[in-house]
């Protein structure tokens, strides 16, 4: 008996412990449960945080004249974790949102494009891209029946219900395409719209809203990491007649968007914004960025995004079980981004694209154009306009229809087009060959309308100009002077003079850019080409051969040879300012990248037979009788081979004898250097008679 009590006195303690170690396990059970709901911080009490959007920095000409500026629309959305406990709760909490869009009129955007049937419940039938193979809203289909195959725990595998599976297998069976009815009754059981009988919880109009709704927000991947945008553009009117509704789960988002202070100028310059590409995700990643954050996506938004960007704040926010807001507060302040100020003076960059334009359109067979205008003492780029060209404002609208036009507006000519160079081309040569001894300003070569050095290569010349010294080489544009100075200098000389104009190479502007082509052996070498010649050097000395310049090049290289041979980075970042305040942050500076030693001799050459040039020409002298200084400049007609019309070139600069401001235009297919000046005459008449 003292055995049988000692063994139940030892069962006893076992079990004790036992049952000691269960409350112990099942404490720790309820506390993992609780903590591993953080945005529950007391019965029927949340929390969640908000992102407050960051004001991106805006964008100013050189004048503080504002370019581009944010304006900001407010999105209503469902936070997955604030919203009701139930299916049924949360069918009646969206009828409410939408019975109160309808009740306020709202012009706002509802999110409802990815519904794959016509017809309205219980009457639908699939349209057309739905079924169609090659459509997105396909495919956004068979994800939404992948998943809930799953849901349905299907005889199929689970690895193998994925879209391309489920693409395969309905090519080979198309009979076996899940009907109407089955997609339909799918939702109405997940969602418990019918009740367990069958019988519908709402009437048809308000089950049509629901299922919509619903699918919508699986399209969007609605969860804990994803809130669903109900509509977009509400006014403050729909938010303070939600805010009364307290609705659980709804919240509002603030959107800044980017408006435009002249539409339609500048397009090619200031780019966009808009949600971060998937091949550029790692990059923004390793900087700091969410997935949906905004970034510039080209042009200076892109380019100055560094500095526009700000950082964003959270507030955290404290709601009831009915979905009113208890406590509200910033856990971190959002921090504004930059101003930045460009180079760009608005009012030459109006007269640059509208000169532009006319000049274009004026000749029959021009296909397109660009110009750029710069500081030749400091490489900042006053006005850079390409056209066709576009407007930031309509882009989404206009985009379908621009992205196919064969004359291109998105192209942005002044950076990413090249051209031969032409006569333009011979400015440089007369000063390299005066600079290095090869000729001087007063030597006279002789033209007779042939050049006759080489027996079995004897290019024309334009006319037959007798005794050429250099200034009048660059007045009549004689060939044949350059074919004899091209042969005396040879294509390493010429080249080096050339690579210090900066051709080939970029010109340091912040966009991106082509480099252009410099003719040479190296160049044929490294293309595979055929061997250069002699004869291909002196094509090479007017500007023919390979050599190929952008418009901003063409600039960049004339500023180069007339401000005396210092090549300054051409750019469009002027200054960085504070948001608000506008305390200077970053201001530029001049950035020398070469310099060739010019002789006085050759400068005094160049620009006085530039000068003659304008004054002898009937058509460009025209041009530039608004201007009140003396301009020089030189045109150029480059052929395109084949039985494509010439281009047109021209660049100019004024004063002529002590220039502060180079301009260069190339109009394509105009067939003459002098029909291609009227542009950039009106920029230099918006400079001076401002």
């Amino acid at each position: 008996m003292k055995f049988r009590n000692k063994t139940l006195l030892r069962l006893f303690f076992v079990g004790a412990v036992f049952v000691a170690i269960c409350v112990l396990f099942l404490v720790r059970l309820i506390n993992i449960a609780a903590t591993s709901q953080p945005n529950k911080i007391q019965t029927g009490t949340y929390q969640r945080e908000e992102i407050i959007e960051a004001q991106r920095g805006e964008i100013y000409d050189r004048n503080g004249n504002k370019l581009v500026y944010n304006s900001y629309t407010y999105d209503l959305a469902l936070d997955y974790d604030a919203m009701a406990a139930t299916q049924q709760e949360r069918n009646y909490d969206i009828l409410t949102v939408l019975g109160a869009i309808d009740a306020m009129g709202s012009s706002g955007k509802l999110n409802n494009d990815s519904f794959p049937f016509d017809g309205t419940y219980p009457n639908y039938t699939y349209k057309a891209q739905a079924v169609d193979g090659d459509s997105n809203m396909y495919y956004r289909l068979l994800k939404r029946i992948a998943q809930n195959e799953l849901e349905d725990e299907c005889e199929t595998p689970k690895t193998e219900l994925t879209v391309s599976y489920l693409d395969s297998f309905y090519k080979q069976s198309p009979q076996a395409f899940p009907s109407e009815t089955e997609i339909l009754n799918w939702y109405l059981t997940k969602y418990k719209l019918v009740s367990e009988d069958g019988v519908a919880e709402f009437a048809d109009a308000e089950m049509d809203k629901l299922i919509r709704m619903r699918y919508d927000m699986e399209v969007n991947d609605f969860s804990v990491y994803n809130k669903y945008t109900v509509i977009k553009g509400v006014d403050m009117k729909f938010i303070t007649y939600m805010e009364e509704l307290s609705v659980a789960g709804v919240t509002f988002t603030a959107n800044a968007t980017r408006q435009y202070s002249y539409p339609g100028y500048a397009s090619h310059i200031l780019g966009q914004v808009g949600k971060i590409q998937q091949e550029n995700w790692s990059y923004y990643q390793s900087l700091g960025y969410d997935m949906n954050d905004v970034v510039g996506i080209n042009g200076c938004e892109q380019a100055f995004e560094s500095y526009l960007r700000g950082q964003d704040g959270i507030r955290q926010v404290t709601e009831d079980e009915n979905g009113n807001v208890i406590d509200s507060k910033i856990i971190k302040t959002a921090v504004a981004g930059k101003d930045v100020y460009l180079t760009i003076d608005i009012e030459l960059q109006i007269a640059a694209e509208d000169g532009l334009e006319r000049n274009v359109n004026n000749i029959p067979t021009a296909e397109g154009g660009a110009i750029c205008a710069l500081d030749p003492n400091s490489g900042e780029i006053l006005a850079l306009a390409s056209y066709p060209t576009f407007d930031l404002s309509t882009y989404n609208e206009d985009y379908d229809k621009l992205s196919k036009d064969p004359s291109k507006p998105y192209l942005n000519r002044a950076l990413n087009e090249i051209y031969a160079p032409g006569s333009t081309f011979k400015v440089g040569m007369a000063a390299a060959g005066i600079s290095s001894g090869k000729i001087s300003s007063s030597t006279i070569l002789d033209c007779s309308g042939k050049y006759t050095y080489y027996k079995d290569y004897q290019p024309t010349c334009l006319g037959v100009h007798g005794d050429v010294n250099a200034a009048y080489s660059l007045q009549v544009s004689c060939n044949c002077y350059y074919y004899e100075l091209g042969r005396r200098m040879g294509i390493d000389l010429m080249n080096e003079y050339c690579e210090a104009y900066g051709f080939g190479q970029h010109t340091g502007v912040e966009l991106r850019e082509e480099v252009g082509i410099l003719a040479g052996p190296a160049y044929r070498d490294e293309n595979g080409l055929e061997h250069w010649t002699a004869g291909n050097t002196i094509s090479a000395a007017i500007g023919q051969s390979d050599n190929s310049v952008t418009p901003i090049q063409l600039a960049s290289y004339i500023a180069t040879v007339l401000n005396g041979g210092t090549r300054y980075s051409a750019h469009l970042l002027k200054e960085v300012r504070e948001y608000g305040s506008g305390r200077l942050v970053i201001k530029s500076e001049k950035v020398k990248l070469g310099e060739v030693s010019l002789s006085a001799d050759a400068l005094e050459a160049a620009k006085t037979g530039m000068r003659r040039m304008v004054r002898n020409s009937a058509t460009v002298s025209t041009y530039m009788s608004d201007v009140p200084v003396t301009v020089g400049g030189k045109t150029g007609t480059a052929q395109r081979g084949g039985d494509k019309l010439d281009n047109g070139l021209f660049v100019c600069a004024a004063p002529y004898d002590d220039p502060e401001i180079v301009v260069s235009s190339v109009i394509e297919s105009s067939g003459s250097g002098a029909l291609s000046t009227y542009a950039a005459s009106r920029v230099l008449a918006a400079y001076y008679n401002d």
